[in-house]
């Protein structure tokens, strides 16, 4: 049974439509909702997040604001869209041993058109193999971090699921050198666990650079970060620990683009990086 906790874009949604009402000069909810012929108790739980909206109850809500920007009601519809969407996936069965910040993150994974990511010393959550992710997983186990791991680890190698099929992600990674020294695993664990990252390098839709060891300043140094590029809403994931946390402000997001772009330039090519995972594996 999946979390009653509102998803991200659901919260999303209901502090753009309590936004706009305020920019239409309209403070009281009440009013509000008489001009959008809903209760006062519907309007209010919908900006609240409590409540997921149907695209179409969304036209009229604008309507009763004045909002007539194209792109903006465009972008509301679609995301009202997605959060009907996510009640419907692959990790409704999941919901109630995974924590509610991690059922975010699968359920913008399931529908972006992109995914980038840059991690410091850890191969990416969708690129890991099994054995390496129940080594590393098993690490946040001890600390209270996951609660059922057997369940933790399948819901990982589904996650995967979005990289194959008829229309598959599309990736970019930048990997830091230093995963590349961290064996997670062992030896054997981890040259199969490089051998997939090969094999996974090889797809047309995923482009895998590794950062090499440098003195220069780069945003990287402030750690791992993800953008999940979706049809109307791109957002940032940054995971800690024990949480997962989520940029959406297009100023903020806009950040990240460029620090990715700049990791990006600084890595070594795909080539360069295909004949190092080679090299690393060989060593091992």
């Amino acid at each position: 049974m999946i979390s009653d906790t509102p998803s991200l874009r659901q919260r999303w949604l209901g502090a753009k439509l309590a936004e706009l009402r305020l920019a239409a000069g309209i403070t009281s909810l009440a009013v509000a909702a008489e001009k959008c012929r809903r209760s006062t108790a519907s309007l209010s739980r919908i900006e609240n997040g409590l409540v997921g909206i149907p695209p179409r109850d969304i036209p009229p809500i604008l309507d009763a604001y004045g909002v007539t920007d194209i792109g903006v009601r465009d972008k509301l519809m679609v995301v009202a869209a997605e959060v009907q969407q996510e009640r419907r996936g692959w990790w409704v069965e999941h919901g109630d041993v995974l924590a509610p910040s991690y059922l975010d993150r699968i359920r913008l994974e399931a529908t972006a058109t992109a995914i980038w990511t840059y991690e410091t010393s850890l191969v990416p959550g969708l690129l890991q193999t099994e054995a390496y992710a129940r080594t590393f997983v098993s690490a946040l186990a001890h600390f209270g971090s996951v609660a059922e791991l057997d369940d933790f680890i399948a819901v990982r190698m589904e996650r995967r699921a979005i990289l194959v099929g008829p229309k598959p992600v599309v990736m970019r990674v930048v990997i830091n050198e230093a995963a590349l020294h961290h064996p997670i695993g062992g030896p054997e664990v981890f040259r199969d666990q490089l051998d997939h990252l090969s094999k996974v390098a090889e797809s047309p839709h995923v482009t895998l650079q590794v950062l090499p060891f440098t003195g220069r300043p780069n945003p990287g140094l402030f750690g791992a970060f993800t953008l999940l590029r979706l049809p109307k809403l791109d957002v940032v994931h940054v995971e800690t620990m024990n949480s997962d946390a989520y940029i959406e402000d297009e100023r903020g997001v806009a950040q990240y683009v460029s620090a990715f772009d700049l990791l990006c330039d600084l890595a070594l090519s795909p080539e360069e990086t295909a004949l190092l995972l080679a090299e690393s594996a060989s060593n091992l």
